[in-house]
């Protein structure tokens, strides 16, 4: 997937300014999509060579002047051509570098791994707490763009990137638990 696709389907909703697409990126669907303004600025240069999106300006009273950006019916098109197209794998490539860590863990001392997989766990769980108010902004967001059935698909992502954390969370404590049994058996001998 491309941050293009994930901007047209942003103003298949309504229009935004570039400013509003990354607000709505960074306080609803970061945990499994993020972008730099820049980037969003980028894309939305390129969709609008493409014919995919033009845009607007609105005037704003003591402040710069914000450009509006609305989906043409051929980046319409182009969006439900890509949803419509199915993937050859839908899980993405991952470069996790914690995962590298693990891989390499026994090059490090037991105790400091066990630190890193607290602190990951940690990480985990302040993800989870993010989720309510994730939660709150997609009820919100859904209700304020009058389209209240997009809120089922938007929690079914909420509800998989949860799960997910709370496997990682189980995962990272049995490991905890492994490491803490190879000391105690090291120690019997």
């Amino acid at each position: 997937m491309s941050l293009q696709h994930a901007i047209l389907g942003l103003l298949s909703y309504e229009p935004m300014s570039g400013y509003d697409m990354k607000s709505f990126l960074d306080n609803s669907i970061n945990f499994f999509w993020s972008a730099q303004l820049s980037q969003i600025y980028r894309d939305l240069g390129t969709l609008e060579k493409k014919g995919c999106v033009s845009f607007h300006i609105d005037a704003q009273e003591g402040r710069p002047d914000r450009k509006v950006y609305q989906i043409t019916p051929e980046g319409e098109k182009a969006f439900h051509d890509w949803l419509q197209k199915f993937p050859t794998a839908l899980s993405s490539a991952v470069r996790d570098e914690f995962s590298v860590r693990i891989f390499f863990g026994s090059r490090i001392p037991k105790e400091e791994l066990g630190f890193q997989l607290r602190r990951f766990i940690k990480e985990q769980q302040e993800q989870i707490s993010s989720f309510a108010y994730v939660k709150k902004v997609v009820e919100s967001y859904s209700k304020s763009i009058s389209a209240p059935e997009e809120e089922l698909y938007w929690k079914l992502l909420l509800n998989r990137s949860n799960s997910v954390a709370q496997t990682l969370i189980k995962w990272a404590e049995e490991s905890i638990q492994e490491l803490e049994n190879i000391d105690k058996d090291q120690r019997k001998d």
